[in-house]
């Protein structure tokens, strides 16, 4: 079946994209959930005193925006795509569709790193008990642990707070080839959200620390070997989950504390009882899409990880294919939508329209209270070096 443009993904992005191209091009929109809404769904939070961001109130407005004018092919898989002369040609489990453009708005996965016991049932990302507790209503369990410092571990850890969902402990996880996350690490991601932060002493760190990183020693040697209660939330810097213990289910976590250079201190091991853990280690683009058409992608650390080469404007080296969201650099879903309306426009040929949105996208990156990487604007500026440079 033929279509002016295909959008793979339904996310903040996908949706946003053809928000914009709705009454003008004939849109097919792909994803391989049964529901619309991708990384939008169990978002809660607030954003500001009594402003909040209701992930899937803002997904249903969006697919809402489409219906009737818009055709959906959800819990669809895409497993090859190509282009042939000015067309492309996406393969799915559904059929094979035709378009002249293609935007790919895939979005990012989740890791997570195994240790012992991560098989047992209770275990899961923090993704997964997010999307559990406020998509479908359904709490993971009674009390958790989380395994990882991290923005995305935070905001979840108060999302599950309120559902009233215990968190008991959030730490690192054991140092390893793959985990290599240390206390400093974790004191710089508190740091980047010591704004909407309740704790002096984050209020202390996050505004002098960043200042002078001479400090960060002092800091992490005076941080408590008991963790500290901030945002409403048990954080514990120096002490590293080295396993997960039960039988038939999650029944506890040991962990072992450690000194301020991440170096483990022997006979301090200790169990927390739980009964279920999540495991984050943050993000990372999905681009196997974009991969099938031999698009040069990027090791970016700051964007987490490898994304295909394009411009601030959503375009790529493939004329007619376009990326927006998460593929293009873990950031949050107000960028994500933004995203998606500027490949729209490009497509469109709206030229005012596109330096606007690009307005509005470097002024959210300005405004953003969080960032999934420090150096997410070093590595932004990098890629559209590299873009120039092609």
């Amino acid at each position: 079946m033929d279509y002016d443009v295909i959008i793979i993904g339904a996310g903040p992005a996908g949706l946003s994209a053809a928000g914009v191209l709705k009454d003008d091009k004939r849109v097919l929109v792909i994803d391989e959930y049964y529901h619309h809404g991708g990384r939008l769904l169990g978002q809660l939070y607030e954003e500001s005193r009594g402003n909040w961001w209701n992930g899937m109130e803002i997904a249903d407005e969006l697919y809402g925006g489409l219906e009737g004018k818009v055709e959906f092919s959800l819990g669809t898989s895409v497993y090859n795509a190509e282009r042939e002369g000015s067309l492309f040609t996406i393969y799915t489990d559904k059929g094979n569709f035709t378009a002249r453009c293609l935007v790919a708005a895939t979005g990012s996965k989740e890791n997570s790193s195994p240790l012992p016991g991560w098989e047992l049932p209770g275990v899961m990302t923090v993704g997964a008990a997010q999307v559990l507790t406020n998509f479908h209503r359904v709490a993971p369990g009674e009390a958790g642990v989380i395994i990882g410092i991290n923005p995305l571990s935070m905001v979840i850890a108060m999302e599950l707070g309120y559902a009233d969902v215990e968190v008991k402990k959030i730490c690192l996880p054991a140092a390893n080839d793959i985990n290599t996350a240390t206390p400093k690490d974790a004191l710089e991601t508190l740091m980047g959200l010591s704004r909407s932060a309740p704790s002096k002493f984050l209020a202390f760190a996050g505004g002098v620390g960043r200042r002078l990183t001479l400090l960060h020693g002092p800091v992490l040697n005076f941080f408590p070997s008991g963790g500290v209660r901030t945002l409403g939330l048990p954080i514990s810097i120096k002490e590293r989950v080295v396993r997960i213990n039960g039988t038939d289910q999650v029944e506890s976590v040991t962990t072992i504390k450690t000194r301020a250079d991440g170096s483990v201190i022997e006979g301090t091991e200790q169990e927390i009882v739980c009964d279920f853990v999540c495991i984050s280690d943050g993000l990372s683009p999905v681009n196997e899409i974009t991969s099938l058409f031999n698009l040069k992608h990027v090791y970016l650390e700051s964007l987490g990880g490898y994304v295909p080469l394009h411009s601030e404007k959503m375009e790529t080296e493939i004329e007619g294919l376009y990326v927006a969201g998460n593929i293009t650099g873990i950031e949050n879903a107000k960028v994500a939508m933004l995203q998606g309306e500027m490949a729209a426009h490009r497509i469109l040929g709206d030229e005012a329209a596109s330096e606007d949105t690009l307005r509005k996208i470097n002024e959210e990156r300005k405004n953003a209270k969080v960032k999934f990487h420090e150096d997410l604007d070093a590595g932004r500026e990098k890629l559209q070096l590299y873009w120039l440079a092609k």
